[in-house]
């Protein structure tokens, strides 16, 4: 009985641990999105800003 609620704790810890470990690359996927985002808007611009330069 005593292996049960050890197998049991351990599998609940883990289990607690792959949840925060999914929540923060969850985060760092947010985060990266957001930064593509912003770098796709100056790239954007930076063309806008290379065409007027053309002839």
């Amino acid at each position: 009985m005593q292996t049960i609620r050890e197998v049991t704790g351990n599998t609940a810890t883990g289990t607690e641990e792959v949840s925060a470990t999914t929540e923060e690359q969850l985060s760092a996927m947010q985060e990266i999105a957001s930064v593509a985002n912003d770098l796709s808007s100056m790239t954007e611009e930076l063309q806008q800003s290379i065409n007027r330069f053309k002839v």
